[in-house]
């Protein structure tokens, strides 16, 4: 069963957690609807007519704002760039209880890969891999057109079988 954190933002904007079989479930409207799964990656050429190379690499440097932040147990800090309703949808000890439940689950971390972008339904969304001791991970933020995020996910990524080469595995080798 894969396990997720999910704290989403739709343009309903629902905040979702599940860890494993566990949801703690935080809404700030009463839209039900799952997020829609990203757009393949593209290239930031390919993506310069739908979002300028300056959004894109905004958007990262939330990225990797965020990581740090939680990195450093700054849960509060980790919110900075979240927009009206993903602070309404999830205080910072929802988040410290989600992203502390991570070790306890994969082991202690040990690297994160390169940052890749995509588009999904006019959201920049930046996908950091994570290498944990027992299993592969990745973060995912959307950026809505504000800037802002509007949307954190975390979730499992499938393990390489041996003998092969997969992008999870080869961007957290380097």
């Amino acid at each position: 069963m894969a396990s997720k954190i999910v704290i989403s933002n739709r343009a309903a904007a629902t905040a979702l957690m599940v860890l494993g079989g566990a949801v703690a479930h935080a809404q700030a409207t009463g839209d039900q609807t799952a997020p829609a799964a990203p757009a393949p990656q593209q290239s930031i050429n390919a993506l310069a007519p739908q979002a300028s190379a300056a959004a894109i690499e905004s958007c990262n440097g939330k990225m990797q704002a965020l990581l740090a932040a939680l990195d450093k147990s700054d849960y509060t800090g980790a919110e900075m760039d979240f927009n009206d309703t993903m602070k309404a949808g999830l205080s910072p000890d929802q988040l410290k209880q989600a992203w502390q439940s991570l070790p306890a689950k994969f082991g202690q971390p040990i690297s994160r890969g390169s940052a890749h972008n995509s588009m999904s339904n006019g959201y920049v969304v930046i996908t950091v891999p994570m290498t944990y001791q027992n299993g592969n991970l990745a973060a995912q933020i959307a950026c809505g057109a504000d800037g802002k995020i509007a949307g954190f996910h975390a979730m499992t990524l499938p393990s390489a079988a041996p003998g092969s080469t997969s992008a999870a595995s080869a961007s957290s080798s380097g």
